[in-house]
């Protein structure tokens, strides 16, 4: 692939992936992501020396962030984990938060159980609905 990615592949939507040969000196953003075909999303993200991801809410799933290189600050809830390599943390559904970058960029895997895909339709009747 563009990135010089090598894949293998080991199964059903399964592959082996060289991390380390994926080139993370463009901006800021997701680098990387799993083929889609099973239950799980994976992402390699890059942000650049001092960038960040402002504050948001998931409400859908729990995400694991497992730190590849660099530095950096994760705030969960408003209580901030020091991200650097080696470090696991893992944001519940609900929580609300913010990732910023030290000052050599940071690169990280962001883990998930796949979403549902928005769909359209009717909502279910409730006990109250007249």
């Amino acid at each position: 692939d563009a990135r010089g990615l090598q894949r293998r592949a080991v199964g059903p939507a399964r592959v082996a992936v060289d991390l380390g040969a994926t080139d993370t000196r463009g901006r800021s953003g997701v680098v990387w992501s799993l083929p889609h075909g099973g239950d799980l999303d994976v992402n390699l993200v890059h942000l650049r020396p001092n960038d960040s991801i402002g504050a948001h809410v998931n409400n859908d799933v729990d995400v694991a962030i497992a730190v590849f290189a660099g530095r950096g600050q994760v705030s969960i809830n408003g209580t901030s984990h020091d991200l650097r390599s080696e470090v696991l943390v893992v944001v519940p559904k609900g929580a609300r938060r913010e990732i910023g970058a030290g000052a050599d960029g940071i690169t990280y895997l962001s883990i998930h159980r796949q979403r549902q895909p928005l769909g359209i339709g009717v909502r279910p009747k409730q006990s109250d609905d007249r």
